[in-house]
This record gives structure tokens, sequence and C-alpha cells, in this order.
């Protein structure tokens, strides 16, 4: 009967060591250089507005509101403050052992910027190209010359368009073309229109 309690108290230890952690518990344990603006403590209030039912919101390092808008096992999503935005996502590997990705996401008026890192489970950072593959540079501008009309056109296209309001389809590219003369007078291109 003693080896039996043994055992079952070694295979509690185990199966807690093993537990996998989900993405609240890493958020909390978040260092302060993935967010700058959010301390601890700011994170552990977040978190506990959400287990006692009020809104997930805290004053940062600047004294302005930070909200987390969604919470769940694997997903976060932070307006840390009117421009500033925070995605973390845990993701499944091959490996068994998830990584986090954490977008990054600047606004300036109606235009948003964003930047992309990876994590493991224990904060250290990986290596962008191992979990991202960056498409060919044809993909984003193409620039060709009509030998017979000296014209040079430049067709941009952003083919990474993600949608924020939270629908699964996805964007069509954008595409932008500009065509240019040969200016023989002043020995350069000029675009047509102006």
């Amino acid at each position: 009967m003693k080896t039996i309690l043994i055992f079952l108290y070694f295979l509690c230890i185990l199966s807690e060591t093993t537990h996998a952690q989900s993405l609240k518990d890493l958020f909390l344990k978040m260092p302060q250089e993935v967010c700058p603006s959010l301390s601890e403590y700011n994170r552990l209030e977040m978190v506990d507005n959400q287990k006692n039912g009020k809104p997930m919101q805290t004053r940062n390092h600047f004294r302005t509101l930070s909200e987390m808008k969604e919470l769940t096992d694997d997903y976060a999503h932070i307006a840390v403050s009117k421009s500033s935005e925070k995605e973390l996502k845990m993701l499944p590997t091959q490996e068994g052992a998830p990584i986090i990705m954490v977008i990054s996401t600047v606004l300036c008026d109606s235009l948003a910027d964003s930047s992309v890192e990876f994590y493991d489970t224990n904060w250290q950072p990986l290596p962008l190209l191992t979990h991202f593959s960056l498409p060919p540079t044809d993909q984003f501008r193409r620039i060709t010359i009509n030998p017979t009309t000296n014209q040079l056109t430049v067709t941009s296209q952003n083919p990474f368009r993600l949608r924020t309001d939270g629908s699964d389809k996805p964007l069509e590219p954008q595409v932008f073309t500009n065509t240019f003369h040969w200016q023989t007078e002043e020995s350069h291109f000029v675009q047509d229109g102006l």
C-alpha cells in the first residue's frame, strides 16, 4: 500500500511538471523587453481582472490605459496604447514544443506597420527566417521597359494584407502601377500624367 501511494505521489509530480503551459502563464512570465510599457504587475492585474470578470485594463508605465482585448490559452490581443497593439499566439511545431509568435503593430493615422518575432516558451528569441520565409522580390516590385516607346513601368504590390475585421477571407493584394517616359532634354524618366 505504501509503495502504491509513493508511486501515485511521483505520478502527480510528474504530471504537474509536464503540464503544458498556457499563453496566460507565459504572458505573466514574459520579459519586460517584449512589451516595455507593461510591467509584471500590469500583466498580473489584467489576468486577475479576467478571472474576476472585470474589464482587463491597467495603467501602463506611461500612465495611459492598456487593455487586453482577448486572452485565451493560446492567444492574446493587447491594445497597449491608442496607437500600438501586441498580439501573442502560441503555434504548434513538429518538434512538439510550441513557439510564441509576437506581432507588434504601430498605428499611424489609418496605416498600420507591424513586425513579427518568434520566441520559445522560455522567451528566448528564435531566428525569424526559420519560421517565416520571404517571397521572391518580384512579388513586391516589377520594372519593365518598353523599348519602342521608351516607357518605364513600375508595378508595386503588397502581397501581405491582413484583415482587421476578424474574417478569415484573405484580402486581394494591393497593386500600384506608375508609368514613366524618357525626357531627352533632362536625361531622366518623368512620371506620365505629371
